[in-house]
């Protein structure tokens, strides 16, 4: 697989915090990592192992101490502030727990990248974004805002706020702890249909006690290392499905 063919390429990566006078603590030591296109990278890993940070490095939310990070052929280390916003709102897709950091219509907020990227016109962004909320049904939720919604709405919603923009890269963190068997399930097909419809790679953070059944490679992050557990990379290809609305540009247009 060539370095085109990678969304994600992380390569020698540490990330140290400072812990008291003169302590040290290295959450990432040296941790390299890739993302093919419609590939779902599983981190498991228990709480402050570190998951949230190397989701957040992967994203370009947060800079690595050293190493390389590369997103769609793109460097982010030594990017500057602008730069590295802008690929954030084009390349990057996040879906976390927190939703929006004030209080705003769910309508808002799913178009929030689309809105700061000065090239998105406003029909095309209007189009991208309800799209998005119906592909994900949660489109009864544009008017509510994040406290009236319940755990399941809010799963979706974040993920059609991650997904508007088209991402090349989506990054899931701790999106789907605490959602019953049967709601987990259909997350987890969810995030396998929207990679396949979109092209994008996917990393994914969850917890130790959940079961990664959809992804093709599942690693764990301890002590600041990574160790494969699965790799199912290079299985029989799937036939494509059947009755699925494919998610691309021409079904905006249409």
């Amino acid at each position: 697989m060539g370095e085109l063919e990678r969304v994600l390429v992380l390569e020698g990566v540490w990330k140290r915090y400072g812990r008291g006078r003169d302590r040290w603590a290295a959450v990432l030591e040296g941790v390299s990592l890739t993302v093919a296109p419609k590939e779902i990278v599983t981190v498991l890993g228990t709480r402050d192992q570190g998951k949230t940070t190397l989701l957040r490095i992967a994203a370009g939310m947060e800079r690595a101490d050293r190493g390389s990070v590369c997103v769609d052929g793109i460097e982010l280390m030594g990017l500057k502030d602008r730069q590295l916003s802008a690929v954030l709102r084009t390349k990057i897709g996040w879906a976390g727990r927190d939703g929006p950091g004030m209080r705003m219509r769910m309508r808002d907020y799913v178009g929030l990248q689309l809105a700061a990227g000065r090239w998105w016109r406003k029909r095309k962004r209007l189009l991208r974004t309800v799209e998005a909320m119906e592909r994900l049904g949660v489109a009864d939720c544009a008017g509510a805002r994040w406290e009236e919604l319940s755990n399941w709405e809010r799963t979706r919603v974040e993920l059609a706020q991650a997904i508007a923009p088209h991402p090349r890269l989506l990054v899931v963190d701790d999106l789907l702890d605490g959602l019953s068997l049967g709601k987990l399930q259909e997350a987890t097909r969810l995030v396998r249909e929207l990679a396949e419809e979109i092209g994008c790679g996917v990393l994914m953070a969850v917890s130790d006690h959940m079961s990664p059944a959809s992804s093709d490679r599942v690693v764990r992050l301890e002590a600041g290392k990574l160790t494969v557990m699965a790799d199912h990379t290079d299985p029989p290809s799937r036939p494509p499905r059947r009755g699925r609305r494919a998610y691309t540009e021409s079904s905006i247009n249409a």
